[in-house]
């Protein structure tokens, strides 16, 4: 068509060859064409062609699609726009795209995409970062590639590629993941491997169910949970993240009492705990990690530290220490066998010489494979500090810092 417009009431089917919108053979003028259909265009097989010409300076296509229910693109049909043919200005809207064959309007020089919903079960989806794409409700990568140019927002119009209510990850392929936007709205990783490096949520929801891993992660407000795998790198943590499955820490994290958890937590990294923590499930430590204002056990509470534990909370250990002067530790075997003489030392020493509100909890939920146990906000006389030395030195190589520093070092 060559500055005609075409309307089809109801719906339109076509499986043929090619079909294009606008067509210009020489590309030496400027056309305009439009197709708009009320109800679904259903491409069964062949091309659907926006827009073509040759690379004629002078020539310029502006092509309008419409198309009020869905448009679907089989396996095996195309939308694309002749690739060497640049002077392409595009208008495409839908009430709904499912596509499971090819899409590539890559050589279009600009214009605007609007769907409801957009859905890529199969095939390839290919953005153009020319053409600002919008999605009033839902993304769904179910199968198939979304090749997206330009980074995805989530939760509000913004950018060249963005869902106002949410996107949805099942098991396709997502090739930009360098990036990722949420500013309301939800995220849902149901199925799949996905990898971002890094998600910058100021709102919303994000649910995974899958594998999923974050290299840099910053929520300011809004709520994650975790009921797959979630790996985290570095992140500055507001809002509430809530795991029930596996979450692993790498890098540098803070958390100021809006992490939860209480299925499996590993932190590899160094992760900083401003609030009072209770360890639920399973901590497996093998990095750093500061509880600055202490810990307690639940019921089902596991710690199994092999890295650096630290709290700022002496009272949940030491909480009598110094009120019972010199207390003999007469019962601690230093001959035993492993692995009963960590646990006769260590209930010897929390529950006779220095019992806190967690000390029976220790030797019930924890485990010290190695690495160091460091608590401040605790002063030790010289006595009570030869003392610990005497009962752990052979065992776990004690290091005591200077007594008046209000400072224990444990080295297992």
């Amino acid at each position: 068509m060559e500055n005609q417009s075409l309307l089809v009431n109801g719906n339109l089917d076509s499986s043929s060859p090619l079909f294009a919108v606008v067509h210009k053979g020489d590309g030496a003028s400027k056309i305009s064409g439009s197709l708009e259909v009320t109800g679904n265009l259903n491409l069964h097989s062949g091309i659907l062609r926006v827009g073509s010409g040759n690379t004629n300076d002078g020539g310029e296509v502006t092509s309008s699609l419409i198309v009020h229910g869905t448009l679907n693109i089989s396996n095996g049909a195309q939308i694309d726009n002749r690739a060497d043919y640049h002077h392409v200005k595009l208008q495409l809207n839908a009430g709904v795209l499912d596509s499971s064959g090819l899409f590539d309007i890559s050589s279009v020089e600009s214009g605007t995409v609007n769907y409801g919903d957009m859905t890529v079960r199969n095939g390839n989806y290919q953005q153009s970062g020319n053409v600002q794409t919008y999605v009033s409700n839902n993304i769904a990568l179910l199968g198939g590639t979304l090749n997206n140019q330009d980074a995805l927002n989530i939760g509000g119009k913004s950018g060249n590629f963005s869902a106002g209510n949410s996107l949805n990850l099942a098991g396709g392929i997502l090739t930009n993941r360098n990036l990722l936007t949420q500013v309301g709205g939800s995220i849902n990783v149901t199925a799949g491997s996905y990898d971002f490096g890094t998600l910058n949520k100021s709102n919303g929801v994000l649910r995974n169910a899958a594998t999923l891993v974050i290299t840099n992660f910053n929520q300011s407000n809004g709520t994650a949970s975790n009921s797959g795998n979630l790996t985290i790198g570095n992140a500055d943590l507001g809002g509430s993240v809530t795991n029930t499955g596996t979450l692993s820490l790498t890098g540098t994290v803070t958390s100021r009492g809006n992490l939860t958890s209480s299925g499996t937590l590993n932190n590899r990294g160094n992760w900083t705990e401003t609030a009072h923590y209770a360890i639920s499930g399973s901590l497996n430590n093998s990095g750093a990690v500061s509880f600055q204002n202490g810990f307690e056990f639940a019921s089902n509470g596991r710690l199994n530290s092999s890295g650096t534990l630290q709290t700022n909370n002496a009272a949940n250990i030491f909480d009598s220490l110094g009120s019972q002067g010199r207390t003999a530790l007469s019962t601690v075997s230093l001959q035993a066998a492993l692995p009963e003489e960590v646990k006769t030392s260590l209930t010897d020493l929390f529950r006779h010489y220095v019992p806190g509100s967690v000390a029976q909890s220790l030797i019930d939920h924890a485990t010290f494979t190695g690495g160091k146990v460091i608590v401040t906000g605790v002063n030790l006389t010289t006595t009570q500090r030869d003392d610990l030395v005497q009962a752990f030195k052979a065992k776990f190589f004690l290091l005591f810092s200077n007594v008046s520093t209000s400072a224990v070092s444990q080295q297992c």
